[in-house]
C-alpha cells in the first residue's frame, strides 16, 4: 500500500496494540473513549482538538446550497442520519468520549469501510480499505476476487479482504465500547408517480440546484459533452447566466463530443475548452507504472486504475476547481433496459443472461489469466451474486435492474472514481440528488425507457436546446415525442445492440478505456523490464503463472482490463507478509 497515495482520510480503531501499517506522515492520532482515531490530510471543523469533527469530502450541500461547519457539527452530534440526503459524494465523522461516528451519502458514493461485527477482535472504521485490511491483517475474499475479474468492480457492500466491508448508502456507523452500530440506510422506493409530475419536479430541482452551485461557485466548470445529461444541466441554468459560463470537453478518439459542445458553447457564449490525450504516449513505462499503482492504492483496488490513470494525464491541462457533471442521468433513462418493457418477473436464467450480455464483457480479465477451475467457479459465482443483487431490488424485472445500477454499479465504480479524485478538484452532479433519484425511481420503467423521460425533461427546461442532436444520436425532442416509428427503431437499435455484444463475446474482447491501450502497454513494458514487480503474484494461487510468464517474454499482450486487475492485486497484497 502507498501511503503517500492514500486519499485525505481516516482510521479509528478499537483496542490497544500498535497498528503494523504505515500512514501518510502528516496523521494526527486523537484517543476518543475506547477508540483511537488517525486522520490525515483533513482539517477539523472546530478547534476542539479532543472531539474533532471532520469533513471527508470536499463539499457538503444540498440542492439548495452549502452547510456551514456548524452545521455539519451540530447534526452530527445530535442526529447524523439527517445528512445522509446531502449531495454525493459526501462522508464526514467525529470523535467523542465514547467513540467515533461516521456517516456516508444516500448513494454510498463516499466511500466508508467498516469491520464485520465479530467479538473478541479489533474494530474499526475508515476511508481505506486497503488501511482496514492491513490493520485487521486481513486475506483476499476469493469471491470478491472472482467478481472484479468478472466486472472491475465490486457488488454490494463488498471489498476484496476478508472481513472488511463498505458501509451501505445512507447508512451511519457508530464505533465505541460496544463495538460497531450501524443504523439506517438502503431506503425504500416510494409510490410511483406519473412521468409528467416527475418531469415538472425534477426541472424545478435542477433549476434551484444550478442556480446554488453558480452562485456558490461562480467559476464552477461544466463538463460538456455530446450526450443528453450534460445538455440536461446547461438546460438547467437561465439564458442570462450562459454566457460567460466555463465548460470544458475531453476530446476522446471515435466521438463526436467536441463538434457538439462546441456548437452549444459558440451560440450561447459560453468560454469553451477541450483538451486531448495525446499526453498519454509521452508517458515512460516507470512513470506509467506509478501513476497506476497510486491510482490503485486511491481505487482501494476495486476499480479500474488504467482508466482513471490515463483520465488524470489528459487532465494535467485543465483547471481542477469546481466541475458540474452529468454523472447521474443513466438512472433515470433504464440503463440495463433491453427490448419490449413492461413488468415481468424474472428467473436465475434473465439474471445470468444480463450478466453474461451486458455486465461481464467491457472490464473482464481475458481467459487464461486465471487457473481454469477457478474461472469456472469465478463465473458461476458472481452470476450467483449478481442474480441475489436484482432479488434485492424487487421481484419485476426493469425495476430490479434500475436497482442494480443504481445501487451497485454507480456506487462501487463511479463512487469510486469521483472519491478516488476528489483530493484534485470538487465533482457536483446535480442529477445525484436523492430527490431527483427519488423521482427516477418512482417513474414506470415504460416511461423511462428509451430516455423518453429525460426527453420531456429536456423539453421542459429548454425546447431550443433540445431540438439540437446528440452525438451520433438524434435531438432529445426525438425521445420526449417518439414517432409512429419508434418501436421499429428501438427494436432496431437493440438488435444492433446486441450483434455489438456478439461480436465482442466472440473475439473474446473488451472495451478499453480512453488512453488505456496506451497505458497498459507502457505498464507492461515496464514489467517486462521489472520482472519483480509481480512477484506478489506468486502466492496467489488462482493466477496462472504461464500466462503471466508469456506476458512477460512477450508472448502475448494483455488486454488493459488485465493489467489493471493484475494492478489492483499487486496493491492489494503488497506489504501483506
Amino acid at each position: 500500500m502507498l501511503a503517500s497515495a492514500l486519499l485525505p482520510g481516516l482510521l479509528a480503531t478499537t483496542g490497544d496494540e500498535p497498528l503494523s501499517l504505515t500512514l501518510p506522515r502528516d496523521a494526527a492520532t486523537v484517543v476518543c473513549g475506547p477508540v483511537t482515531m488517525r486522520y490525515w490530510g483533513l482539517r477539523p471543523l472546530t478547534d476542539d482538538a479532543s472531539s474533532p469533527t471532520l469533513l471527508i469530502s470536499r463539499s457538503a450541500r444540498s440542492a439548495e446550497g452549502r452547510l456551514s461547519p456548524s452545521e455539519i457539527v451540530r447534526r452530527l452530534s445530535q442526529d447524523a442520519g439527517s445528512l445522509v440526503d446531502l449531495l454525493p459524494p459526501f462522508g464526514a465523522a467525529q470523535g467523542s468520549s465514547s467513540g467515533v461516528r461516521a456517516v456516508a451519502d444516500s448513494m454510498g458514493f463516499q466511500h466508508v469501510f467498516h469491520s464485520e461485527p465479530s467479538e473478541g477482535s479489533l474494530a474499526l472504521v475508515t476511508t481505506s480499505a486497503l488501511a482496514g485490511a492491513r490493520a485487521l491483517g486481513a486475506d483476499l475474499e476469493p469471491l470478491s476476487v472472482g467478481i472484479q475479474s468478472l466486472l472491475g468492480w465490486q457488488l454490494a457492500d463488498r471489498t476484496l479482504f476478508q472481513g472488511v466491508r463498505k458501509l451501505r448508502p445512507g447508512a451511519s456507523v457508530e464505533l465505541g465500547a460496544g463495538g460497531l452500530t450501524i443504523s439506517g440506510g438502503d431506503s425504500e422506493r416510494r409510490d410511483p408517480i406519473d412521468a409528467a409530475g416527475a418531469v415538472r419536479q425534477a426541472a424545478a430541482l435542477l433549476r434551484v440546484s444550478l442556480a446554488s452551485v453558480l452562485d456558490d461557485y461562480p467559476d464552477a466548470v461544466l463538463q460538456l459533452t455530446g450526450g443528453m445529461d450534460s445538455r440536461l444541466l446547461l438546460s438547467a441554468i437561465p439564458l442570462e447566466r450562459r454566457r460567460g459560463l466555463r465548460a470544458m470537453t475531453l476530446d476522446v478518439p471515435g466521438k463526436g463530443d467536441v463538434a457538439i459542445a462546441r456548437m452549444i458553447s459558440e451560440r450561447y457564449g459560453i468560454n469553451h475548452e477541450v483538451r486531448g490525450l495525446t499526453d498519454v504516449s509521452r508517458i515512460d513505462p516507470a512513470e506509467a507504472w506509478d501513476l497506476c499503482r497510486a491510482e490503485a492504492t486511491r481505487l482501494d483496488a476495486m476499480a479500474d486504475p488504467v482508466a482513471l490513470a490515463a483520465q488524470r494525464i489528459a487532465e494535467r491541462a485543465f483547471d481542477q476547481g469546481v466541475r458540474i457533471s452529468g454523472l447521474g442521468g443513466e438512472v433515470a433513462r433504464g440503463f440495463y433496459y433491453v427490448g419490449r418493457v413492461g413488468d415481468r418477473s424474472f428467473d436465475r436464467n434473465d439474471s445470468a443472461r444480463l450478466a453474461a450480455w451486458r455486465m461481464f464483457v467491457n472490464d473482464a480479465v481475458e481467459p487464461g489469466l486465471l487457473r481454469s477451475e477457478f474461472a469456472m467457479w469465478a463465473r458461476d459465482a458472481a452470476s450467483s451474486e449478481v442474480h441475489a443483487a436484482l432479488v434485492a431490488g424487487g421481484d419485476e424485472w426493469f425495476r430490479a435492474t434500475d436497482e442494480l445500477y443504481l445501487r451497485h454499479r454507480m456506487q462501487r465504480w463511479a463512487g469510486a472514481t469521483d472519491t478516488a479524485v476528489s483530493n484534485e478538484r470538487i465533482v457536483i452532479n446535480p442529477m445525484l440528488d436523492h430527490t431527483f433519484l427519488d423521482l427516477a425511481r418512482r417513474v414506470a420503467p415504460e416511461d423511462k425507457a428509451n430516455s423518453r423521460f429525460l426527453g420531456a425533461l429536456q423539453m421542459a427546461l429548454d425546447p431550443e436546446l433540445g431540438a439540437m442532436p446528440l452525438d451520433g444520436r438524434p435531438a432529445p425532442a426525438a425521445y420526449a415525442r417518439p414517432s409512429r416509428w419508434a418501436p421499429a427503431k428501438d427494436a432496431l437499435s437493440t438488435g444492433r445492440r446486441f450483434a455489438r455484444k456478439a461480436i465482442q463475446r466472440l473475439q473474446r474482447g473488451n472495451r478499453p478505456p480512453a488512453g488505456g491501450t496506451v497505458l497498459a502497454a507502457k505498464v507492461v513494458e515496464h514489467w517486462r523490464a521489472h520482472p519483480q514487480e509481480l512477484r506478489g503474484l506468486e502466492r496467489l494461487d488462482f493466477i496462472d503463472a504461464d500466462w503471466v510468464a508469456r506476458m512477460l517474454d512477450a508472448t502475448l499482450e494483455p488486454r488493459p482490463s488485465s493489467v489493471a486487475f493484475l494492478t489492483n492485486l499487486i496493491v492489494a497484497t503488497e506489504d501483506a507478509d
